[in-house]
């Protein structure tokens, strides 16, 4: 049964447009007759005009599959990068942990020498404190006899007495 233009369009999905320009005038004079200012279209030109826009939609829908393809391909292919980039940072991301981890301790171990050291700083201040706390309190009894000696030996002079290494030297010559 021959068909319109409109009624192939209708039924392969397909504009007119498209129908027509796919009758060139040589298809025209093999499967077309003009009818009323229509185009009837005989059952072997309907067959090779299905069997045209088949194919293309058939490639249409292969391509879209294969793009699709694509896409997923492209998506798993972004995907396996995203996994070794996050991978190979949660490995970087692991080590400066444990960087972190031995700077810390570093700082601890250096924070109890200093403390020590203070401790001991303090100590030895202490002592020296102490020290000089008892020179002070021995030295004037000793500078007391060396005067009381010297008034008895010597005439009265003003005499300047140094201490040098726990001897008393007289400096008046």
């Amino acid at each position: 049964m021959s068909k319109t233009i409109r009624e192939l369009s209708e039924e392969l999905g397909v504009s007119k447009t498209a129908i027509t320009k796919f009758l060139t005038p040589e298809k025209r004079k093999l499967f077309a007759k003009k009818i009323d200012n229509r185009l009837s279209i005989s059952d072997e030109g309907v067959t090779i005009i299905r069997q045209h826009f088949l194919l293309k939609s058939k490639t249409k829908i292969d391509n879209r599959i294969e793009n699709k393809s694509t896409v997923v391909d492209f998506k798993n292919h972004d995907f396996d990068f995203n996994n070794e980039l996050l991978s190979t940072l949660k490995n970087e991301l692991a080590e400066k942990n444990k960087q972190i981890e031995r700077l810390q301790k570093s700082i601890e171990q250096q924070n109890i020498l200093i403390d020590q050291q203070q401790k001991l700083t303090l100590q030895a201040n202490q002592k020296i404190e102490n020290l000089e706390a008892n020179l002070e309190i021995s030295e004037p009894q000793d500078q007391k006899k060396e005067t009381v000696t010297s008034k008895k030996d010597e005439p009265i002079t003003n005499k300047k007495v140094k201490n040098i290494g726990g001897n008393f030297k007289n400096t008046n010559n």
